[in-house]
């Protein structure tokens, strides 16, 4: 019996079929035995009827009933409605089916809950994004003795890179970081180092003090495998002397105007989140400027780009670059410039690495100069005296 609801559906109509022939045979061979010369119509045709309708509920129940079954848990699934499992252990066509419909309506559920899950968390990005966007400045504070243009852009929804601008007393504060890799958890770290620089920023006034206590309360918080790389600046306004702490980030290119040539700062130290103690690692260190010197900032997204052709940007060759437009008038107006020769290397290449840049000049403090006073008007000309002529004797 199991192997017969294993065939085929056309097999098991050909057996019933089969079957049902031979019941009539036997049937007329009875009669025949019997020695009558004439059957019964009505017992014979009784007969036929019988065993058609028993043909007609055989095929009902093996076959049409189960295909109905199915066809209505399909129409189910077209108009959207609620439908039900088929469950059976026919390997017919029959089972086929149901086992067909069973693994689709399966995968639609998980790629629904797949598009629920990804409408959740592209909702939660947005969020994040707009967080991020928060944070990082649209445009740069007002510092005297000092012009700035930067911006950032992330690989991702959520970007590792951030950079901010940080004004307490007489001092301003000009980080740039990038987190390891990109995406939400990168975000994270940002945010923190961010909140920990502008905390730390009312407390002290060195770079060096801002960055060390930062990554003591950062270290303990973050997994191992997440560290940022971080240039931290500071700019006295009042002294107009310019100072950084390097935190295992990229070179500091230095555009001397006098000699129309860069230069490449290594910027030292050791990332933040990396080691607990990094007071014995990481120096403040001055750098000196000249009124047009222009200093540049940027994350590894700019130098490890590459162009159709799998050729990296290079330091070198940002050098070159950098050399070639900091002459120009304006930081924005050099800033726009690299930007755009950068843009032509790589052309329509996917964006792999969230890309900062950064471009800081030293102008003249407008706010120290002494004063000039207005010249004094000058006295109303008096007309000369002249002594009354005297009388004639």
């Amino acid at each position: 019996m199991k192997k017969f609801f294993q065939k085929k559906i056309v097999s098991k109509s050909l057996i019933i079929g089969v079957v049902l022939i031979g019941i009539i045979g036997v049937i007329v061979a009875i009669f025949a035995t019997t020695n009558q010369q004439t059957v019964d119509i009505k017992i014979f045709f009784s007969t036929l009827v019988f065993l058609a309708l028993t043909f007609i509920i055989l095929q009902e129940y093996l076959i049409i009933f189960p295909l109905n079954k199915i066809t209505r848990e399909v129409k189910k699934l077209l108009v959207g409605k609620k439908y039900n499992k088929i469950f059976t252990k026919r390997l017919d066509e029959v089972g086929i089916l149901a086992h067909f419909f069973n693994e689709i309506t399966k995968a639609i559920e998980k790629l629904s809950t797949e598009l629920k899950e990804g409408r959740r968390m592209s909702s939660e990005l947005e969020i994040a994004s707009k967080i991020q966007r928060g944070i990082i400045p649209q445009k740069p504070p007002k510092i005297p003795g000092l012009e700035v243009y930067a911006k950032t852009r992330p690989a991702a929804e959520v970007g590792g890179d951030s950079f901010d601008f940080i004004q307490e007393k007489d001092n301003s504060f000009i980080y740039a970081g990038d987190v390891t890799g990109h995406g939400v958890p990168s975000g994270l770290v940002m945010t923190m180092v961010n909140t920990l620089f502008h905390t730390f920023a009312k407390f002290y006034t060195k770079a060096f003090d801002i960055m060390v206590r930062t990554n003591e309360i950062l270290y303990p918080r973050i997994a191992k495998t997440m560290f940022m790389t971080t240039l931290l600046f500071k700019f006295d306004h009042l002294k107009q002397k310019m100072s950084y702490v390097g935190a295992g980030h990229e070179h500091i290119i230095v555009y001397r105007q006098k000699t129309g040539t860069c230069e490449k700062i290594m910027s030292g130290g050791v990332a933040l989140g990396m080691v607990p103690d990094i007071s014995k690692i990481v120096k403040e260190t001055d750098i000196p400027l000249d009124n047009g010197d222009t200093i540049i900032i940027y994350s590894d997204g700019i130098i490890e780009a590459k162009n159709i052709n799998g050729e990296l940007y290079g330091l070198e060759r940002f050098v070159e670059t950098c050399e070639k437009f900091c002459y120009m008038k304006t930081v924005e107006d050099v800033f726009k410039s690299i930007t755009q020769e950068f843009s032509e290397f790589v052309e329509d290449q996917p964006q792999l690495d969230d890309i900062t840049l950064i471009v800081m000049r030293k102008v003249p403090n407008i706010e120290n100069e002494p004063k000039k006073e207005a010249p004094k008007a000058a006295k109303e000309a008096e007309p000369p005296k002249t002594e009354a002529p005297k009388a004639a004797n």
